[in-house]
């Protein structure tokens, strides 16, 4: 394995064991590609950690890793700033962005919990110094907080792209109400409230107007005493822009590694993605929320307060409050990521077995999003974390010319309406419909994409004279396309 150099990696700002060392490093050399689907036949290529950054375009990464209950280490990799060679450490803050909305729920919880707010009262109730754009989709229809937090209000404005810090910067009313200089679409609903999931960064922001009218102004202020202080995140802050007294911060870089003018972008709406933070302060998040769940009676929440927190309002959705739940290997996790221009971000923390990970960098989101899957495979594969990452293992046959010749060709299909095309190109097929893609063959007369691995692609003789004249697109027993061919 090869060693990873000194100089891009910051100290450890925990003392660890030699095992857990051993088991770092195992981390550190274990990254791979991380696929929905692997061949059963490749080799699987080992990277080392910082080798896949120089890969990707990404200056730093920073990490924190939650094992048995606590922090068992947190470790930076990289430079905060490039130019100077500033190197980044356990103390560096990054933007967080969506990963705001965790905490941010975290801190309307604590203020229903205290009875200063209700979730499932109307928010109309609450909106004092702005009025919320009823239309056909909402009128007559309760709009809680509790939607709000879990994106089911039917509301439009998904994020937030952010301002240079020479921009002039819009009021929170004309970031809602998209008026100049606020650079977004005005929030309004767009599907009726209540019956499906629709993210909305613009209905995070109406959260943040109901706290200006009811409980503060000044919403660091608020959360620094509702969350951030009680649970000890001393190194983070919801300023906007970032106060100056902050002067280790990770400076914002593009997908070409330059970094952005004014060295980041600012989010004004705060609550939707206005976190800055460091790993090891969100691990301690995930902590206090694990805590929650065994009913500590040290704990920010009550266990039925947290499980309330978790539970995402509609049976469709994987959204709860704040946060979302996936489940793997049997197990349940919370989790979150974030992007904004010039860093990426993201955290999972299992509910019931005291493992968690925090994963922060300084780089374009798209730059930073497969590392960060590398990063956090490798961290479950190491530590155990079963089938926490299971992708699809197929063994790929050998389809002969002749076949692929009579595969070739044009297909349409009704419903949908669509034409297919199917070209043989090196040995195997392309299909091209919207987008080409590679088709993968596991059997002679069945193939899939890799944009839709559990969907079968088969060709079909329908009068059995050997003549392929139909293509089917099934996704168990559903077929999902049939189309026949052109003579």
């Amino acid at each position: 394995m090869k060693k990873i150099p000194i100089a891009l990696i910051s100290v450890i700002s925990f003392s660890i064991s030699f095992g857990q060392t051993n088991k770092m490093t195992e981390f550190e050399n274990g990254l791979t590609e991380s696929k929905e689907i692997i061949f059963a036949d490749s080799i699987l290529h080992h990277y080392n950690i910082v080798e896949r950054m120089k890969f990707y375009k990404v200056p730093s990464v920073s990490i924190a890793l939650i094992n048995n209950g606590k922090i068992e280490w947190a470790k930076a990799y990289g430079f905060a700033d490039v130019e100077n060679k500033r190197l980044a450490n356990t103390s560096t803050l990054y933007q967080a962005a969506s990963i705001s909305k965790s905490i941010n729920a975290l801190g309307i919880m604590k203020l229903s919990k205290l009875g200063k707010l209700t979730l499932n009262k109307d928010i109309r109730t609450y909106l004092k110094t702005w009025t919320f754009p009823d239309n056909e989709f909402s009128k007559d229809k309760t709009i809680t907080l509790k939607n709000l937090l879990s994106h089911t209000a039917g509301l439009n404005v998904h994020g937030f792209i952010g301002y240079s810090t020479t921009d002039a910067l819009p009021t929170i009313n004309q970031i809602l109400d998209g008026q100049r200089p606020a650079n977004n679409e005005a929030v309004e609903p767009i599907i009726t409230a209540g019956t499906q999931f629709e993210y909305s960064g613009g209905g995070t922001t109406i959260i943040r107007k109901i706290l200006d009218d009811n409980i503060s102004k000044n919403y660091d202020s608020l959360m620094q005493s509702l969350v951030l202080k009680p649970l000890k995140m001393t190194r983070s802050t919801f300023s906007q822009p970032l106060n100056s007294k902050y002067k280790n911060y990770a400076f914002a870089y593009d997908q070409e590694m330059k970094v952005v003018k004014g060295t980041f972008y600012i989010y004004p709406e705060q609550a939707a993605g206005g976190l800055w933070t460091t790993a090891t302060d969100i691990a301690k998040y995930i902590l206090s929320v694990q805590a929650s769940l065994k009913n500590n009676k040290v704990s920010i929440l009550s266990k039925s307060e947290a499980i309330e927190m978790l539970t995402p309002p509609l049976e469709n959705s994987f959204y709860a409050l704040g946060t979302a739940i996936d489940t793997k290997g049997g197990e349940k996790y919370f989790w979150h990521d974030g992007e904004s221009y010039g860093y990426r971000a993201l955290y999972y923390g299992s509910f019931a077995t005291g493992k968690g990970v925090v994963i922060l960098t300084n780089s374009y989101p798209n730059n930073g999003k497969p590392l960060i899957y590398e990063i956090l495979n490798s961290i479950a594969n190491t530590y155990g974390w079963k089938n926490f990452y299971n992708p699809i293992v197929r063994k790929l046959v050998a389809v002969p010319d002749t076949l692929l010749d009579k595969y070739a060709g044009e297909y349409f299909s009704e419903t949908p309406e669509m034409k297919i095309t199917i070209t043989k190109k090196n040995n195997t097929l392309e299909l091209t419909a919207r987008r080409s893609e590679k088709m993968f063959a596991t059997a002679l007369d069945t193939f899939y994409l890799a944009s839709s691995p559990n969907d079968k692609c088969t060709f079909l003789s329908t009068n059995n004279d050997g003549i392929v004249d139909n293509f089917e697109v099934r996704q168990g027993t559903k077929i999902l396309i049939k189309a026949k061919k052109k003579k």
